[in-house]
């Protein structure tokens, strides 16, 4: 394949996953983890600065490089944010990833990397969380640019190359503590080459070429990406130490059991076979076993026509990687992301090396697995991405919020246009542990007061929203504390046909409204009048 082709392939790909990933972006409820970081983003973009918290919310290179498109498309507050704007910043590091494979063309075979990139543009997992506002879509751009890097590196060592592989290598650590897992991949990766070239092995070439001054250089910059990002730019020293101190959380959290506890089969269960109640069945197995025939090719070190000591670099890593992601009994799905990035070049590997028969029959049946299989991926990718992109059908939606929120969102709105005070309305919010996001997202540019119990003091809101473990507490507040004569009676917020409505966070997580009947009855006033006019 020449250069010029291979290059508008990967363009050409590129610009499909773009608009793949950009269609209907804002449609999808925004998950609770979306809403604490466009939160965190908010407070960054409002002065008040962003402050490392060890304990939660990861690194804060999402929050300043979503400051980007916040200022070109905000209006510089929380409440101007959109869940596109908000999102296009994951989606333009899924499609960066795709374009990452420009540089490592000759690396992992220029055939290799155009099915590497139609792979990683199609994948349902890669897809749908190409369009969700957390950290990992990052991580794993970060982590692939260190291993181009130190690759490109290596064959022409530079100190811009050196520069780079720093700069990569900070911003892995100001994305996700879980970085670690793949600094001791990749080590663990080199130091099984480096073992088999000193037993007479050709795992590895020539190290004799890098230079201490270029990892001195490297080190350097790492840590000075890392500092500015963790001190808020200098202006949070606490940070710095923070990033470090932040793992004894993180250790004592990835072996606890709990809701996350998952067995060590649970990611490659929901890449290669989901199919839950009625719903369609998810499968990139292709994927796997692909990658599984690229591993073959890597370790037999036959023609494919890429860098052999790459390919056994990449297949080590990303087997060390996904050993240490399954062994890890905390699980979230969006965690594959970073090993399954290293699959699809294997497995890119694979479709290139199966490529090389000279049947011409073997041929034309591979090209019409591989274009059905591909085509099979993107048929998924727009399930999960439009009709299941909030169902529990869809193996990579976990603890999703539900469509009732905006129900809820536009009812509790829809009081407050009815008060005199507008968007000024008290709002109160109850939830046991804290647990009312994404409710801050969508009541953003409200007047709304969270707790996680009912306190006896202040003053009852016209609206309050709770989950009913917390409804005794509140009866007891609206109807036994106050005395007589000062009693407000409340109706049912999600009221239909004179039956309360089961509102829902996300599955099992109910959600209850009331409103002040005074307010009710002006509400219902101002529809007649509406209806009158």
């Amino acid at each position: 394949m020449s250069r010029s082709i291979f290059i508008a392939l990967i363009l050409l790909i590129a610009v499909a996953a773009t608009a793949f990933r950009l269609s209907d972006l804002s449609a999808r409820p925004m998950h609770g983890d979306e809403a604490v970081n466009a939160f965190k983003l908010g407070e960054t973009i409002e002065g008040s600065g962003f402050k490392y918290d060890p304990h939660e919310y990861h690194g804060p290179t999402l929050y300043y490089l979503s400051r980007i498109p916040a200022w070109l498309g905000g209006d510089g507050t929380h409440a101007g944010l959109s869940e596109f704007i908000l999102r296009v910043v994951p989606v333009f590091f899924g499609t960066l990833l795709v374009l990452l494979l420009l540089p490592i063309g000759d690396g992992l075979g220029r055939m290799a990397a155009v099915f590497a990139a139609l792979f990683t543009a199609v994948s349902p997992a890669m897809s749908f969380y190409s369009r969700y506002f957390i950290h990992e879509m990052l991580l794993v751009v970060f982590t692939a640019g260190v291993i181009l890097s130190v690759y490109r590196y290596l064959k022409k060592p530079s100190v811009s190359w050196a520069l780079l592989a720093g700069m990569g290598l900070g911003l892995m650590h100001a994305t996700k503590e879980t970085f670690v897992i793949a600094l001791g991949a990749m080590g663990g990766a080199l130091l099984v080459m480096l073992c088999a070239r000193r037993r007479g092995g050709r795992w590895i070439g020539d190290l004799k070429r890098v230079t201490p001054a270029h990892g001195a250089v490297m080190l350097l910059v790492a840590a000075a990406v890392s500092v500015t990002f963790f001190s808020s730019f200098f202006s949070n020293p606490s940070g710095i130490t923070d990033s470090i101190l932040t793992y004894g959380t993180y250790l004592d959290r990835a072996g606890q059991a709990n809701v996350h506890e998952h067995p060590w089969h649970y990611y490659l269960g929901l890449l290669s076979y989901y199919q839950f109640a009625d719903g369609p069945v998810f499968s990139e197995v292709m994927i796997l076993l692909l990658a599984l025939v690229g591993i073959g090719y890597a370790v037999k070190g036959a023609a494919v026509r890429g860098d052999t000591a790459l390919l056994r670099f990449v297949a080590l890593y990303t087997v060390f990687l996904t050993v240490g992601y399954s062994l890890i009994p905390y699980k979230t799905p969006w965690c594959l992301l970073s090993f399954y990035h290293g699959i699809i070049l294997l497995a890119g590997v694979g479709a290139a090396g199966l490529f090389q028969s000279k049947s011409k029959l073997a041929l034309c049946a591979l090209g019409g697995l591989l274009f059905v299989g591909s085509w099979h991926l993107a048929v998924q990718s727009v399930f999960a991405n439009d009709r299941y992109s909030a169902d529990s059908r869809n193996p990579y939606v976990y603890g999703h919020t539900g469509t009732d929120i905006f129900d809820i969102a536009d009812r509790v709105r829809e009081m407050a246009q009815a008060h005199e005070a507008r968007l000024a309305t008290p709002i109160q919010v109850y939830c046991p542990g804290g647990d009312y996001w994404p409710l801050p997202w969508y009541l953003r540019d409200l007047a709304v007061e969270y707790g996680s119990t009912v306190p006896d003091e202040p003053e009852s809101a016209p609206v309050i929203l709770i989950q009913p473990p917390l409804e005794e507490a509140l009866m007891r507040k609206l109807f036994e504390l106050p005395p007589p004569g000062q009693k407000e009676l409340y109706m049912h917020l999600f009221d239909e046909s004179g039956r309360e409505t089961k509102m829902e966070l996300r599955p099992g997580v109910e959600i209850r409204g009331f409103v002040a009947k005074s307010l009710w009855d002006r509400f219902e006033q101002a529809k007649v009048e509406g209806q009158q006019e």
